[in-house]
Parts: structure tokens; C-alpha cells; sequence
């Protein structure tokens, strides 16, 4: 059953890898160049900006927030008692529950109203609404390691958390390169002399981040600022959860398979 979970996991990844958007104009990337040639370099600078402080912000002082807006204890209880029925069972069904609890993320309407209560907007990050998307989304992805059980907390987790979002909005020409790039990291990761540079992995998601948001809402006819809320977040959101929730699933069964 393991086995059979990670070959159809391997055929969403290829979907995802393979997935290519046609638009009347002509192909998406030749609509994106189009846009990136009309977006001021000093707006593409602010954002860049205000989404690099603003996961610096999440991870040295927003975390704590974020947990709030979800029963991190009781998933993590949840996740024992569920992994402990893979383990006596590895069946169709207890892998579903198994499922069924990191996809609690998915729920966007709520992860957006529990942020916003817990006050995480309040941090100020220079526009207003990016701090209430970054922790919606960051809760999302919390959630889901959380269900897998996996600690994201660590600082070689939030890599690959930025390494997942960065990879999730990449343009179609550098997906697989990207993907095999969180795919190693995966592997490597728990070696203690592994390198890598926390700095620059924040800028990398920050950028893919600021510029998927800046495409789509030129795309739109929409004003950049205002990213909560609109179809665009909705996708992005969505995106970046469905593709963690494949690498989470897929490094959980690989560990299961290896016991």
C-alpha cells in the first residue's frame, strides 16, 4: 500500500511538473515577459522587500502567533495516533486519516480569519495586507508538516519551506530543475555538515513570491497592494500547499518504507 501511495504521488508530481497554461495571447511566459517589462523595478524592490522582512518576521517572532490560529498539540497527538495505525495497518484507510489531518490547510476562509484574530497583521511589515496573506500561508504549510509529522520549527525545515515555495510558483522552464533542488535538499538535509545559506534562501522565496503576486494582478487589471482576498491569493495559496502536501506525504512513506 506504501508503494502504491508513492507511485501515485509520483504521478501528481509529474502533472505538476508537466502543467502548462495557454492563454489567448500566446503561452503564459510570453505574457509574463510582456508584464515584467511594465512593472517599475522600485515596485518589484518594495515587494521583494516587505515579503523578505515579512517571513524573517514570521520565523523570529510570528511563529508563535501563527500557532495560535491552529491546535498544533492536539494534530500532533493526532498524527501519533494515526501513524501508529499505518504502522499496525498500512491500509487505504488509515493512510486517508492520515491525509484527511494535514489537509486541514486547505480550509482558506478560515486560516484568513483565525490569522487576522490572532492579530498577526499587527506586525507591520510596510503594506498592510502582506503580513495576514504570509501568515495564512505559512499556517497552511504548518499544518500540514504538523500532520505528517514532521518539526518546522528547525531552521533546515524552514529552508526546505521557502526551498517548496519558491519551487511551487517557478515558471514552467525551471520547475523540474527546481524540483530536484528540494528533492536533494530533502535527502541531505539531516546530514550536520550539509550547507546552505539561510540569507539567500529567504530572498529566493521572496522574490517568486512578490513577483507571482505582481504578475497576476497586472494580469487582472487589479492594484498590486491588496493581495489578501483576491482569486490571485486563492491560486497562489493553493499552489504552494498542494505541492508541500506531496513533498510532506512523500517523505513521510519513504520514512515508512525505510522502517
Amino acid at each position: 500500500m506504501i508503494q502504491k501511495e508513492l507511485e501515485k504521488i509520483q504521478k501528481k508530481e509529474e502533472r505538476f511538473l508537466s502543467e502548462s497554461k495557454k492563454e489567448k495571447t500566446g503561452t503564459i511566459q510570453e505574457l509574463t515577459e510582456k508584464i515584467e517589462k511594465k512593472i517599475p523595478s522600485k515596485l518589484k524592490e518594495t515587494l521583494d522587500t516587505a515579503f523578505y522582512k515579512g517571513f524573517y518576521l514570521i520565523f523570529e517572532k510570528g511563529t508563535a502567533v501563527v500557532e495560535k490560529s491552529f491546535k498544533g498539540e492536539e494534530m500532533a497527538l493526532e498524527f501519533k495516533v494515526n501513524d501508529f495505525r499505518v504502522d499496525q495497518s498500512p491500509t487505504r484507510r488509515s493512510l486517508k486519516k492520515m491525509d484527511r489531518l494535514a489537509g486541514k490547510s486547505k480550509s482558506l476562509n478560515s486560516a484568513i480569519t483565525t490569522v487576522e484574530g490572532a492579530g498577526l497583521g499587527l506586525l507591520g511589515i510596510g503594506l498592510p495586507d502582506i503580513p495576514v496573506f504570509m501568515g495564512m500561508l505559512m499556517k497552511g504549510i504548518y499544518e500540514t508538516a504538523v500532520g505528517y509529522g514532521f518539526d518546522y520549527t528547525k531552521e533546515k525545515e524552514r529552508v526546505l519551506i521557502l526551498r517548496m515555495i519558491y519551487t511551487a510558483l517557478a515558471p514552467e522552464e525551471e520547475r523540474r530543475q527546481a524540483d530536484l533542488w528540494v528533492e536533494d535538499w530533502i535527502s541531505h538535509m539531516e546530514e550536520p555538515d550539509v550547507a546552505y545559506d539561510f540569507d539567500e534562501e529567504v530572498r529566493e522565496a521572496a522574490s517568486a513570491l512578490s513577483f507571482s503576486m505582481m504578475t497576476a494582478k497586472f494580469v487582472q487589471g487589479l492594484p498590486v497592494v491588496g493581495v489578501v482576498g483576491g482569486v490571485t491569493n486563492l491560486m497562489t495559496y493553493r499552489r504552494i500547499i498542494g505541492y508541500a502536501a506531496l513533498k510532506y506525504k512523500k517523505r513521510y512513506l519513504r520514512k515508512k518504507r525505510k522502517e
